[in-house]
């Protein structure tokens, strides 16, 4: 059951868009319920959050239709993820949020799903070009070529599961041999940031 609450102004086309969107990726019988809520005030940004025993879900979403399909489509991916059993999605796994950790998880979670619906012909959250510039933000003591390598091989990567992202969340070189030997090929190594504002201020 999808149920959305009042006062969107963009009410149906969000409404069918996660319909449809749902009924795709096949969650659709792993879910009891479905709430489309509005974003807070003072934090226009969609998100989804999955019950702890998997049967509903609250997806909170932006009352607009700009890059509606990718938008929906991106928080729908991570649902599908979470809720595929070879993905094998912990709670305990994710990094503290605040820190450098939790930030390079965001960002390689979305790297791994807006490839993955690009690769699949469909709107993303954000483009291929979008994601390779944000590399930057999550790893600014790299070199640029190396960043670029690693971001391709990212981009690449056909199959990953949770435990995996989680521990590249630490040390982005720890997981595939590809990975590491670009980093021993140019001699650098990963900085480990304890606080955003570490990982921000880098270099400054």
């Amino acid at each position: 059951m999808i149920k959305i609450v009042d006062g969107y102004d963009n009410s149906k086309q969000i409404y069918e868009m996660i319909e449809n969107v749902v009924d795709e990726l096949g969650i659709k019988q792993k879910l009891e319920e479905v709430t489309i809520k509005h974003t807070p005030a003072d934090s226009p940004i969609d998100m989804n959050y999955l019950s702890s025993d998997n049967r509903s879900l609250v997806l909170e979403i932006v009352d607009s239709l700009d890059n509606l399909e990718g938008r929906v489509r991106h928080e729908l991916m991570h649902v599908a993820d979470q809720l595929n059993e070879k993905f094998q999605h912990k709670e305990s796994l994710v990094p503290p949020e605040g820190t450098g950790a939790f930030r390079r998880y965001k960002y390689l979670w979305n790297v791994y799903i807006d490839s993955r619906l690009i690769k699949s012909g469909n709107p993303s959250y954000d483009t291929q070009d979008a994601r390779e510039k944000e590399i930057a933000e999550c790893y600014p003591e790299l070199s640029e070529d190396l960043r670029k390598k690693c971001f391709d091989f990212l981009w690449g990567i056909e199959s990953i599961d949770f435990e995996q992202i989680s521990a590249m969340s630490y040390d982005l070189f720890s997981t595939f041999d590809e990975l590491r030997s670009l980093a021993e090929s140019h001699g650098e190594k990963q900085v480990t940031f304890e606080t955003m504002e570490e990982l921000k201020n880098y270099g400054n």
